[in-house]
């Protein structure tokens, strides 16, 4: 029997007047699934609940085999970079990037070196010193995931990432994020853009 990364089985969810249909999905790790669906059609919360944002009202979710519905989300291995990127205002690039090292309580010089070597293979090194309102949006999506990617999450969910981004910025960032895939990483991708699609899925899943 086949096993895969994350097995999502009969998950149910409801909030006031929306009902998310009971959603079945398993993703290969190494994958770079594609998520489509019409507006409202609930993928953003599909990906809240994988992360651990909100708490189904049935079903599973396993990760690696093992059951997270009632981890806590930063136990759960598993990255969320939101639509518009949810950078924090006040604090520098290097302390958004670092951030969650910070709330762990790692080390200061460890949190310099794991900071750099990101901002290196994300060439965002330059931006260090800067401010969110500084930077382009291509610099502040660079950022926003340098700072997801930097607990090493086994799972990275994007709720459409490149939305707000113009045409030749969206280029560039299928690309890498093309590249951060092939690198190993497993992604979760929220999109309504068939470009998206074409070019960086393995596999599609399309919600009701």
């Amino acid at each position: 029997m086949k096993s895969y990364m994350l097995e999502i089985k009969d998950l149910a969810y409801s909030t006031g007047n929306f009902t998310l249909p009971p959603v079945n999905l398993t993703v290969e790790e190494g994958s770079y699934t594609i998520l489509l669906g019409a507006s409202g059609s609930g993928k953003s919360v599909l990906l809240e609940l994988i992360a651990g944002l909100r708490e189904p009202k049935g079903g599973t979710i396993y990760l690696d085999g093992v059951l997270i519905n009632a981890l806590h989300p930063a136990d759960r291995s598993v990255g969320l970079l939101f639509q518009d990127y949810a950078l924090f205002p006040h604090l520098s690039v290097f302390q958004n990037i670092g951030y969650a090292l910070r709330l762990r309580h790692i080390p200061k010089e460890t949190i310099r070196e794991e900071v750099e070597k990101l901002a290196q293979q994300f060439e965002i090194k330059n931006l260090l010193h800067r401010f969110p309102n500084t930077l382009s949006g291509g610099e502040r999506q660079r950022v926003a995931l340098a700072r997801t990617l930097i607990t090493q999450p086994r799972l990275l969910l994007l709720d459409e990432p490149l939305s707000a981004l113009d045409a030749p910025l969206r280029s560039a960032s299928r690309a890498f994020l093309k590249q951060i895939n092939q690198s190993g990483q497993t992604v979760i991708h929220v999109t309504h853009d068939h470009q998206e699609q074409e070019e960086l899925a393995t596999h599609c899943v399309q919600l009701a």
